[in-house]
Parts: structure tokens; sequence; C-alpha cells
């Protein structure tokens, strides 16, 4: 039997239980919660004999994120579960100072006078519940079981059952889980920068520059106040119904890759000696997208060996005496995402080293890390900027190749998170960065110097 410990808080009327366990259960599972994006839906206004009206709401919000580009290509990356929440009463209050006896205060007229906007007010009760049921959220949304139109972005995504519910779960997911911007005019206080929102009129500097006239991708002024642009005048994040746009699918990406490695298993995956048995294999283990993108290159001593296939075999004349490098590396190649003119670069690299005597395999030592690099501004002018997410543990070198394929730049640098690289003498055109650690090579961008 389960033992419930039980703290009881009054508060404008309303009992709050802390440190309770509910009912969790899992909608879709993936994998290991230590590696895939958890989303957990919560529910407010439900009551015990509504409970599997919640769970019958959950799902179909779930069903709905999967039939959404660009979330269907990425299902493989996400686990979905619930916690069975019920409150004391159904619905959400009309008013903020009045609130109702449901679990988490879910009330429309949250802010501003907003009828629509409908926030869960107790934010203790939602730590708590977390903090107690399922710590290792990602990504938390709150289903309010009312029928009248509302939601809300933040980091509590939440949407009503009204009839418009999962267009409405899409919009504010768009809001909470990749930070977007509305695309309709929501007020002042909702102006500001973002992925898909900016005051910026050139072209050259615009941050969806790259997606500029393709798929109905341009400048388009808010008529409310026409010093704010959206980069499309039918996205998901204006209108529902709509998909999302191009750059709204790439902000979600970025953020997909940005949560998960797509590398979730290597083999050997640990320090073995080896006797004189040939041929050698290697392999991964892998997320996928569906359609799968991924690119994955096997380089033995800097030469490719094999391309995207999950695993490499190694013979002895592969090899030479004393070191050898073995290097997979993973990358999404998505055409959702415009590369060419994108400041990150996400991948996964694996390096084994084995080393080589007279007598065989001595030792296969590896590292795996995920990795982020981020080249910028790119177009450039006098300066390139190298960052990555962790100080690298060997020199880096970087090359810069011409159209013609000859290096006119070599860089040797000590390891550091950000290289600043002088590039004043380059002539105008485009160029390709080749990164290397130590001798090993790492990635390929293609830059535009202006």
């Amino acid at each position: 039997m389960r033992i419930l410990i039980i703290t009881l808080l009054i508060f404008t009327g309303s009992c709050f239980v802390y440190s309770q366990n509910f009912d969790v259960d899992t909608i879709q599972f993936n994998g290991s919660s230590d590696t895939l994006i958890n989303i957990v839906f919560l529910g407010d206004g439900y009551m015990q004999n509504e409970l599997d009206k919640f769970v019958n709401d959950a799902k179909k919000a779930s069903n709905t994120l999967f039939t959404c580009k660009p979330f269907s290509q990425y299902q493989n990356y996400f686990n979905i579960f619930i916690i069975k929440v019920p409150s004391n009463v159904s619905g959400a209050a009309d008013n903020p100072e009045n609130l109702i006896d449901n679990y988490f205060g879910s009330t429309y007229n949250a802010y501003y006078n907003i009828e629509r906007l409908l926030v869960p007010m107790r934010f203790d009760n939602i730590m708590n519940v977390l903090a107690n049921n399922f710590p290792s959220y990602d990504q938390v949304m709150m289903i309010v079981n009312d029928s009248k139109y509302g939601g809300s972005g933040g980091w509590v995504g939440t949407f009503s059952v009204n009839s418009s519910s999962s267009e409405i779960f899409l919009h504010e997911l768009g809001h909470s889980f990749a930070d977007l911007a509305d695309e309709y005019w929501a007020g002042s206080q909702y102006a500001h920068e973002a992925i898909n929102m900016t005051q910026e009129k050139n072209i050259e500097a615009l941050k969806w520059k790259n997606w500029y006239g393709d798929f109905g991708i341009g400048l388009y002024p808010y008529s409310e106040s026409p010093t704010w642009y959206r980069p499309h005048q039918s996205c998901k994040m204006r209108s529902l119904g709509s998909a999302f746009c191009s750059v709204c699918k790439e902000g979600i990406i970025e953020q997909i890759h940005d949560m998960v490695s797509p590398l979730v298993f290597y083999y050997p995956e640990s320090s073995i000696i080896y006797p004189t048995v040939f041929p050698l294999l290697f392999k991964l283990e892998l997320i996928k997208p569906d359609p799968n993108t991924l690119k994955i290159e096997w380089l033995l001593n800097n030469n490719q060996i094999e391309l995207n296939r999950d695993s490499a075999m190694i013979d002895v004349a592969d090899l030479v005496e004393g070191s050898n490098v073995l290097t997979a590396i993973i990358e999404d190649t998505t055409g959702l995402l415009r590369v060419d003119n994108h400041h990150s670069i996400h991948f996964s690299i694996v390096n084994w080293n084995i080393e080589t005597s007279e007598t065989g395999i001595k030792n296969i030592a590896l590292s795996s890390k995920k990795t982020d690099i981020s080249i910028f501004p790119n177009p450039f002018h006098d300066q390139l900027n190298i960052a990555f997410n962790e100080v690298l543990n060997k020199k880096l070198k970087v090359e810069i190749i011409d159209m013609k394929g000859s290096v006119i730049e070599l860089y040797t640098l000590k390891p550091q998170k950000v290289y600043t690289i002088n590039t004043a003498n380059l002539d105008k055109g485009f160029y390709t960065v080749n990164l290397y650690t130590g001798n090993v090579f790492m990635a390929s961008h293609k830059i535009i110097k202006n």
C-alpha cells in the first residue's frame, strides 16, 4: 500500500495538497526520459469522475501533435506523460481575483483584461505536483476542462477544451516549446525580437533571410504597429488551422536539436583489448527522424570509409602502425533547416582511438559528445566568430577554402570556447570553413563574405 503524507493549506477557501502522489500514465514512450523530450500534460478543472475525459483530451492533443509538421517528423524524439490531478469543481474561473476550487487555479482574464488569456495561477501547486510526480519534465501543458475559448504560452502552455482545442494547443506549444511570438498583433506588451518577429528592415540582416522569398516568407508589417514585422501571412502563430511557416518550423527543430542528441548508444563503448581478429565492428544506435534525414559519416584517419550506415567494419590492412582514429559524425540534414546561412551546427561525434603494434591491436579507447558550433555573423565582413558549447580539449584547426577548393587561410588556435578570426584580407564571395580538433575532422560549413 502506498502511504501519502498530506499537508493542507487553506487559501481563499480552497484546499491545496502538497507532497502528494498522483497517478502518472504514459501516452507515448520512445526511450529513456533522461535522453528524450518529456511532455507532461496536467489537467485542471477535471473532477475525479472526469479524469477519463482528461485522459482522452490528452490523447487527442498528443495525436494532433504528431500529425503536425515538424513534430510529425520528430515523433521518435518525444515521450508523452499525463499526471491525473482531480479538482473539487469543474472548469475555470472568469476572474483572477475570484478563483474557484479547481486545483491549479486556472482562470480567464488572467492579465491585461484579455478574456481569452487562460492561465493557471497557483504556481506552487504546479511545481509541487511536478516535483513529487515527474521531476524530469521538459515541457508542461495544462488542459483546462472548460469549453470557452482560451489559452496562453509560457513555461506552462495552457489551452481549454474548446472546439478549437487542438489548434489552440499547437499554437500555445509554439510559444512555450520554441519561444515563438504571435504573428497576429497581441498588443505592444508582447512585441519583442523573436525567431519570427522583428523590427529589422534590412533583408541582409534579417534573421530569416535564408528563407526570404520562398514558401511565402517575406517581411510583413503588423498593420496595428507597422514598425514590427512577421515572416508569413498565414502561419499557425497567426491563425488557427494554418501550418507552421518555414521560419517557425526551423525554430521548433532547433529546439529539438538543442534538447536531444540522435546518438543513443555506440559499440564498443569502453576500452577493450582486442585479439588479432578482423574485421572489427563499430556500430551506432540512433534516434532517426521520419523520413530519416541523418547524415552519418565514418572517417578513418580523416579519410571517409562509410556514409549513411549505422556501422563500419575495419580490417587490419586499413590501419597504420601506432595511433589510428575512427570517427563517426552524425548530423541532421533536414531540408527544413537552411544550414548554409544558419548560425548553429548541431552534431554528435564519436572517436575511437585504435592503438596498433606489430602484434596487433593493443587498445581501443573512445570519447563521445554532442557538440553545438555557432559560426557568426554569416554573411560576415572583417571578422568571423566560431563558438563552441564547451571548451575544446585540443587545439582547433580552421581551414578557409575558396570556391576552387584551395585552402587560402589556415589557423591553429589554442583551446577555448569562442574564437575570433580576422577576415579583412578575404575578398567578397563564398567560402567553406573546415574545423578540426587536433587532426580529427569536426565539421564543414558554408560562409559568405559581403
